[in-house]
């Protein structure tokens, strides 16, 4: 038995502090620039969530489970998670710029295949679990390696901001959380079993509505700023449009309000702290960093945008920095909203329809801004103009606009046959 917990200790001092040393090495012999450094540091932070997640339904598979320890989260071991993170995100990443990406996959997943074995009683093997090893490759070590690559050459924001969207999801749905609830010694996954229909009702009346809309301000990062909202890798210009006409920090007030609503969901004082601190942290340090760096960089665009737009507080009505035009095809006015938005153009929107008759053909409206990184096409084009009316309807905009939502309602509005609507609809908005 001693012989037992002294190879335990020696191990997982190994599996931490190994992998910590390897990846302070290798960022000083691979000499890597800021954008290099940042995805690095963005395939380990992908790794914590993605590797949580993995570990539990591993445990619940059977491929695997970790020797019960006090420091542990849903039954991983606080040192050797912070450790595989480091193994699988930095050391991998940094390791990708100097050899092929498929030889540094074939040998992370051979070290994992010799020393597995090797390491019981800490970690005690299932028959099957080879299968969970594949799955963590694809779900954990192939993503931080794309989005690593994709941030190295600056390229596909809306896809490396679908990435964070997910990590940051992780990060909010899953590790905080199931972290705050390790320390008061309770199962995150127990916690939500328990949780009451009220609750649940509560946490989701305020917590869905948030997500999505933090998950729109992200898009709009990368859509309209090209960038994304990890700091170090930031839009190009100040944004105005999307969730930012109403409100300066939507992803922050967003977070704090999904945090909020886990807290209700699991009844814990202590998951409180989360939104608290998540609240003071970006009180100080997003307010130093657009003083430091976007105030810095675009003077002009950020002075005139948060004179009109503040932090904390949704303006009534959306701060419309740029004209746009909606072409409307007079094909598509049989739908009852196309018509009811016609009645109701917004602050800097001006519609206009097609002479001709309706028709059969399917015909797509279009958005075109005085700002061309704003123009859209179909659903989306209709999406931008709902932004223009500010409150629910610009919620709905933002979500026609998702990635994922977009080409859903494209194809409904594929197949629903419109064109069988009364066509009284389309003489009632032409008057």
């Amino acid at each position: 038995m001693a012989d037992s917990s002294g190879f335990v200790a020696l191990a997982r001092t190994a599996l931490l502090i190994g992998p910590a040393l390897a990846a302070m090495l290798m960022l000083v012999l691979v000499r890597c620039s800021p954008r290099q450094a940042t995805a690095a540091m963005l395939g380990g932070l992908w790794q914590l969530p993605a590797l949580l997640l993995l570990n539990w339904f591993a445990q619940q598979a059977g491929w695997w489970r970790f020797q019960p320890d006090a420091a542990s989260v849903l039954g991983l071991p606080v040192d050797l998670w912070i450790g595989w993170a480091i193994w699988w995100g930095p050391i991998a990443v940094l390791a990708s710029r100097k050899l092929p990406m498929p030889l540094v996959i074939a040998g992370l997943v051979a070290a994992d295949i010799i020393s597995m074995p090797l390491l019981k009683p800490l970690v005690v093997l299932g028959d099957n679990w080879l299968i969970g090893e594949i799955v963590a490759v694809v779900f954990a070590l192939l993503p931080a390696l794309m989005l690593a690559r994709l941030t190295e050459a600056d390229r596909f924001p809306v896809l490396r901001t679908c990435f964070h969207a997910l990590g940051w999801g992780g990060y909010m749905l899953l590790v905080l959380p199931a972290c705050v609830l390790a320390w008061e010694g309770r199962d995150y996954i127990d916690a939500l079993a328990q949780a009451t229909p009220w609750r649940w009702i509560v946490a989701l009346l305020i917590g869905l509505p948030s997500l999505l809309i933090g998950w729109a301000a992200a898009h709009e990062f990368a859509l309209v700023g090209r960038g994304t909202p990890i700091p170090y890798d930031p839009p190009k210009r100040v944004v105005t449009s999307g969730p930012y006409a109403s409100i300066a920090n939507p992803m922050q007030l967003t977070s704090a309000l999904v945090m909020a609503a886990l807290a209700i969901l699991v009844a814990s004082s202590e998951a409180w702290s989360l939104p608290i601190m998540f609240l003071v942290f970006d009180g100080i340090f997003a307010a130093w960093y657009n003083r430091a760096h976007i105030a810095l960089a675009m003077p002009e665009d950020w002075e005139r945008y948060r004179a009109e737009v503040r932090d904390w507080r949704f303006r009534r009505r959306p701060y419309i920095a740029r004209t746009a035009t909606l072409h409307f095809p007079d094909s598509g006015r049989d739908a009852k909203a196309w018509a009811w938005l016609m009645r109701r153009a917004a602050d800097g929107l001006t519609i206009e329809v097609a002479p001709a008759r309706p028709s059969l053909e399917r015909q797509r409206i279009v958005y075109v801004s005085s700002d061309p990184d704003l123009d859209a096409v179909g659903i989306a084009a209709f999406g931008r103009a709902l932004e223009h009316l500010g409150g629910i309807p610009a919620f709905i905009g933002w979500m026609f606009r998702l990635p994922g939502a977009n080409h859903f309602v494209e194809l409904v509005t594929f197949l629903v046959p419109l064109r069988r609507l009364n066509t009284r609809l389309a003489l009632w908005s032409r008057s």
